[in-house]
């Protein structure tokens, strides 16, 4: 194990190979990193934030043209535009989900998460055990088809700012995808806590590009 003293004379392209070896290979923190290289915790997470971008843009390239069903979440929660916002609440509480596709006639219709009734709570008087769902769902509901790729998934994604897509088949929704089932399969480490990252970093990238 190198000592301080020994870091200080190493170039810093050589510590960044270092932090990289030692990122990817092993289970050691920031801080632990940056001790044995001697760099601040800022100047370590900010060398680990572009490896982890250049490594979501590669797998991205690599992996573009899979089929989004092979990563979507097939079970998906949905509730009637008649019912009520109290009711989403419920039924996304008990079948522990963060969103629901709300349906006409059992046609995909629009979208509540739950920061939308987090948000709608704070911002409004009336009382949602009232409030009808298809007036306060998110609508037009925006989505994907089956047979479409990851890469044109996490391209809708980002251009419209959104991290639930669900996916559609013949009119039906067959699944869901979420910015962590995408950043989950762009995440070629599987390290912990890379999932928000990841998605946020091609976000970044993307938005330089245009």
């Amino acid at each position: 194990m190198m000592t301080n003293k020994d870091t200080q004379l190493i170039p810093k392209w050589k510590k960044e190979v270092v932090i990289d070896t030692l990122y990817h290979h092993s289970d050691l923190s920031v801080e632990s990193i940056s001790y044995q290289v001697d760099m601040s915790m800022t100047q370590v997470q900010s060398i680990i934030d572009k490896m982890t971008k250049n490594d979501a843009l590669d797998v991205l390239v690599s992996h573009s043209k899979t089929p989004v069903e092979k990563i979507m979440t097939r079970s998906v929660v949905s509730l009637e535009s008649g019912k009520t916002v109290y009711d989403a609440s419920k039924i996304m509480t008990k079948k522990r989900v963060g969103c629901l596709v709300v349906t006409s006639k059992g046609k995909p219709l629009g979208i509540v998460t739950k920061g939308d009734i987090v948000k709608g709570v704070s911002k409004s008087d009336i009382s949602f055990k009232n409030r009808n769902l298809g007036e306060f769902a998110t609508r037009p509901l925006i989505y994907a088809s089956s047979r479409q790729t990851v890469e044109e998934v996490a391209d809708l994604m980002i251009k419209n700012k959104i991290r639930k897509l669900p996916i559609l088949q013949q009119g039906k929704v067959v699944g869901i995808v979420t910015a962590t089932d995408l950043a989950m399969f762009l995440s070629p480490t599987r390290r912990p806590g890379l999932t928000d990252s990841v998605l946020h970093a091609i976000t970044r990238e993307k938005s330089r590009k245009k």
